[in-house]
């Protein structure tokens, strides 16, 4: 039975609910816990970022890499030498922006960080019952196949092919990678000039260094610079067998990763090319590049061990 007043008034119950205090109470540990998820989703996207610019820079400097290792193989190659006197197979110049076609590069302007220019030439591959089309055998920078036939043979004394490599900054300033192929037309390589192509982006500067044999056979004895090759003699290059790459590439993002990122090699004979790369690398980048390196070896004999030069 509800209780009654002593002045008559019936009396109500208390009504539930929150005090001021209780409420500034909780939205003050709604804010925090909100703030908290915040924090944790931020992390957490920044982790998938770094983690997929890793990724992405694993896979350009490894494709760069590829490139390189499969023209510097293909250097030289030339299947009847005999009476040719060919120019250098591969060649190169230090320090090099704005390199031109020669016997060994000539160069415009020092190179981005340095950068070196690398020349190799080599000869196609055309099918038995037509050579003048590729066999798909022989690739250029360009990813077009070189047949064994090709106006621009000519110009360079028994190759059909000339891969010009070097870096060069691109429209919005990004550094990349780039090669100067012949020009082509309806596939094939006419004598209309030539084109360049970006390879990979990113490529902040490239070093270069060539095995060189002094003793005779198919080892190298030392690797020296390119201006160093071309001090010893007009014939220095024809003893080239191997050639040492090492590249640094930059992540698109700045400071999307620490500092300190460790080299990728191929195998443990790139310290030299390396240590010029980190030299020559801009302060202000070093912690967004990443160094990835390697020597291929020359599998055509140098022209002058095949024929009298």
């Amino acid at each position: 039975m509800r209780s009654r007043l002593a002045n008559g008034h019936r009396r109500h119950p208390r009504a539930n609910g929150f005090t001021l205090t209780e409420m500034m109470v909780g939205l003050a540990l709604g804010l925090v816990v909100t703030a908290v998820a915040g924090t944790a989703f931020l992390l957490c996207r920044a982790a998938y970022l770094a983690t997929a610019e890793r990724a992405l820079l694993e896979e350009r400097g490894q494709r760069a890499l590829n490139v390189l290792s499969i023209l510097i193989r293909q250097s030289g190659w030339l299947p009847d030498p005999a009476g040719k006197a060919a120019p250098p197979a591969i060649s190169g110049a230090d320090d090099c922006g704005q390199p031109s076609m020669a016997a060994v590069p000539g160069c415009g302007k020092p190179g981005i960080a340095g950068s070196d220019a690398l020349l190799v030439r080599f000869n196609g591959s055309g099918q038995p019952r037509d050579a003048s089309m590729p066999d798909q055998t022989m690739i250029d920078c360009s990813g077009y196949a070189v047949a064994a036939q090709g106006a621009e043979a000519s110009a360079n004394a028994g190759y059909v092919a000339a891969n010009l490599v070097y870096v060069a900054t691109a429209s919005d300033g990004e550094p990349q990678l780039l090669c100067r192929y012949p020009a082509r037309r309806n596939g094939r390589i006419d004598d209309s000039g030539w084109t360049s192509g970006a390879m990979v982006r990113g490529v902040e500067s490239m070093q270069v260094r060539y095995g060189i044999n002094r003793r005779g056979g198919r080892q190298p004895d030392i690797f020296l610079r390119a201006d160093q090759v071309t001090a010893m003699g007009d014939d220095a290059w024809s003893r080239v067998v191997a050639v040492q790459v090492a590249l640094a590439l930059r992540l698109e993002r700045s400071g999307a990763t620490p500092a300190g990122m460790p080299a990728t090699t191929a195998n443990a004979h790139v310290d030299n090319a390396m240590a010029d790369v980190i030299d020559r690398l801009p302060g202000h980048s070093r912690n967004t590049w990443r160094i990835f390196a390697t020597t291929i070896r020359l599998r055509n004999a140098p022209h002058c061990q095949e024929t009298l030069c």
